[in-house]
């Protein structure tokens, strides 16, 4: 019985005593998180922060300015005039947003672990709500039902990572004297960082908001909304990753009574990192495409991409124009021209050392999926041995180190279905723009040192000369043969 009486005794110790130490270190812990924060994010700075200590919940309230140290310094040009009788001069006075810089405070409360409700561990929760004045405060309650349309709540674990959810009730929101309205479920975002920012886990849902103006009969419908992603920082502001954006169904119906409906609409974005070298890629995509057009063509459109990447970027020279573009957020502003000085000069060095490196635009996939058949653009151009001089020569230094190789397929069915898709094809492959493959036309550009060629034949290029003597390529724009009517 002792033995159960000194273990409660002990258990109710900790309980008791130990949320004041978590408290010391909930306080490093979240202080630590806002230093890292602005030095990750430049342009947010802290103008002020006070925090308030207690046994089992500790207050803090932080200020923080955007772009301040770039828009201190900002002097709006005056606009000089004359008055009509006077001829005196006046000078308008700055705008006060140009010359102070956006403030907000966000007052946090601090929930000391190692127990946070409703059921987890932790060092601390921190609830975090925004400061605002009375009528700001009024106005949100009028369109939301309430002063805290979305909530913030982070839980700081014991390892030094932590994750902060954003997230809201389901509303239907009337704006006064105002046709229409708009109503959404219950959304939430939740945003996961180890210590240092090194892994960064995105995962958020919104299954539903819609709104219209029933008068007008125009309405739109939004289902299924996500955003998921994992990051890993590869060095210094590097990451590599891939971070998702979905919605299941988007719906629109216009005052003509013309809609439109796309299904499973996704946007990724993919970073991958070796050997010094990065590559992006960036897939535009969906399921099922509907509207009045393509029910009157009969054209069922069953899913389109549109992919493209980024290749040979040299990643040693991406983390030095990152780091120059976190040191312009310290400069201050004083007109355009130190705009283009300060902000413009980091792409421009840096742009440069990257095209020595050859870098490549890949055409991943530009095509559509129907019934009939698919249809397909797919290739790379690469700029091979660029220098800042050709950029200062003009465009004609850069095309003969331009170098493409494209792809385009088509389904023969598919184009039957397009208004003189079939004629068009035909003329196509009359001029030799085009080819026969089995069930679809192909065709093969190349452009290389400045000469251009289609399917293995030599083209002209308009103000760039003929075709070589018979090479049997295109003739120069204005003297190819019409072709007779079907």
């Amino acid at each position: 019985m002792k033995k159960i009486i000194v273990a409660v005794l002990a258990l109710l110790a900790v309980l008791v005593l130990a949320p004041w130490g978590i408290g010391n270190l909930a306080e490093s812990r979240v202080n630590a998180g806002l230093d890292k924060l602005t030095e990750t994010a430049p342009y947010i700075t802290i103008v002020e922060r006070k925090w308030t200590r207690g046994w089992f919940r500790s207050e803090q309230e932080v200020t923080f300015e955007l772009f301040g140290a770039m828009l201190k310094g900002v002097v709006p040009e005056a606009k000089v005039e004359k008055t009509a009788d006077t001829g005196s001069v006046e000078a308008p006075s700055p705008p006060a947003a140009l010359t102070h810089p956006l403030r907000f405070t966000v007052r946090n409360e601090i929930l000391h672990g190692p127990v946070l409700w409703p059921a987890s561990l932790g060092i601390a929760r921190v609830n975090t709500r925004f400061v605002m004045s009375d009528e700001i405060r009024k106005a949100i309650v009028e369109v939301f039902g309430t002063d805290e349309p979305v909530r913030v709540s982070t839980r700081v674990g014991f390892f030094g990572g932590a994750t902060t959810r954003f997230y809201g009730d389901g509303r239907t929101i009337k704006i006064k004297d105002e046709p229409g309205s708009l109503s959404y479920d219950a959304f939430k975002l939740d945003i996961g960082y180890s210590k240092n920012f090194d892994d960064v886990d995105i995962d958020g849902s919104w299954p539903r908001f819609e709104g219209g103006d029933a008068g007008k009969g125009e309405k739109f419908l939004v289902k299924g909304v996500s955003v998921t992603g994992h990051s890993k920082r590869v060095h210094g502001d590097l990451y590599d990753g891939k971070t998702t954006f979905a919605i299941d169904e988007l719906q629109v119906t216009g005052a003509d009574k013309d809609d439109i409906s796309v299904k499973d609409l996704r946007y990724r974005v993919t970073t991958h990192t070796q050997d010094d070298f990065m590559e992006m890629s960036l897939q535009l995509g969906s399921g099922k495409v509907r509207n009045q057009a393509l029910d009157q063509m009969q054209f069922n459109l069953d899913e389109f991409h549109y992919d493209f990447s980024l290749r040979r970027l040299h990643a040693p020279t991406i983390e030095k124009l990152m780091e120059d573009l976190k040191k312009v957020y310290n400069q201050p502003i004083v007109d355009a021209s130190t705009v283009q000085a300060t902000i413009l000069a980091p792409f421009k060095q840096h742009g440069a050392e990257l095209l020595k490196y050859d870098p490549e635009f890949v055409i991943d996939r530009i095509g559509i999926v129907t019934p009939e058949g698919e249809g397909n653009i797919k290739g790379v151009v690469r700029l091979k041995g660029v220098t800042v001089e050709d950029f200062a020569v003009g465009s004609m230094a850069l095309i003969g180190k331009l170098d493409a190789d494209i792809h385009v397929d088509v389904a023969q069915k598919l184009l039957e279905k397009v208004p003189s898709g079939a004629t068009g094809a035909g003329a196509a492959i009359d001029m030799g723009y085009a080819r026969r493959d089995g069930d679809k036309l192909v065709s093969h550009i190349e452009f290389r040192k400045g000469g251009l060629k289609i399917n293995d034949k030599d083209q002209a290029l308009p103000g760039l000369g003929a075709p070589p003597a018979g090479s049997g390529g295109m003739p120069p724009p204005g003297d190819v043969p019409a072709r007779p009517q079907e």
